[in-house]
C-alpha cells in the first residue's frame, strides 16, 4: 500500500512538471522574436540546416558567427544578390552571390586555398542560396566550408554590426 501511494505520487509529479515544461516552452515560443519562433508543424526535410546536416554541412549559429566575425578567423561568403549587400552585410563579408562564383572566386584567389576556413550565408532561414554556394564551393575542391543559416536576418534582429558598401 504504501509502495502505491509512493508510485501515484511520484506519477503525479511527473505529470505536472510535463504540463509545466508544455506550458513554459509554449510561453517561451510564443514571446520569441518572429524569426526564431519553432514551428509546430512543417516539413523540416526542407529546412536549410536540415539539408546542411543531410549534406555533411557544418552549421554555424550566433554565438560562434559573433565569435567567428570579431576574431577574423575565416572568410566569410554572403550568397545573396550584389543588391542586397551593398545595403547592409555582416562585417568582413565578400559578395559572392551565386550566378557570380567563377568571377568572384578569382578575385579572391589571393585569399583562398583549399583549406581555407570558409563560411556562408544568406538573407535567413529560408534561404538556400547559401547551401547552394557551399555545396558549389565544396565541388570546386575547398574542404573547410560551414552555413550560417540564421544569415543575415538573424544577425540584424540580435544587435550585431552592419556594415554597408562595397567594402568587407
Amino acid at each position: 500500500m504504501i509502495h502505491n501511494r509512493a508510485a501515484f505520487r511520484l506519477t503525479g509529479s511527473c505529470a505536472v512538471l510535463l504540463a509545466l515544461a508544455a506550458i513554459l516552452g509554449t510561453g517561451v515560443n510564443f514571446f520569441r522574436p518572429a524569426v526564431t519562433h519553432l514551428s509546430w508543424v512543417g516539413d523540416w526535410d526542407e529546412h536549410i540546416e536540415t539539408r546542411a546536416f543531410k549534406a555533411g554541412v557544418p552549421v554555424v549559429f550566433l554565438i560562434e558567427a559573433r565569435d567567428r566575425v570579431n576574431t577574423q578567423s575565416s572568410i566569410l561568403f554572403d550568397a545573396r544578390p550584389i543588391e542586397q549587400y551593398l545595403a547592409g552585410h555582416l562585417p568582413g563579408a565578400r559578395p559572392m552571390p551565386l550566378d557570380a562564383v567563377d568571377e568572384r572566386l578569382s578575385t579572391y584567389a589571393s585569399l583562398l586555398s583549399m583549406d581555407t576556413p570558409i563560411w556562408v550565408y544568406c538573407s535567413g532561414e529560408d534561404c538556400g542560396d547559401s547551401l547552394d554556394l557551399v555545396l558549389q564551393l565544396r565541388t570546386y575542391g575547398f574542404t573547410d566550408l560551414a552555413l550560417y543559416p540564421g544569415g543575415f536576418s538573424e544577425w540584424k534582429e540580435y544587435g550585431g554590426e552592419i556594415h554597408m558598401g562595397d567594402t568587407p
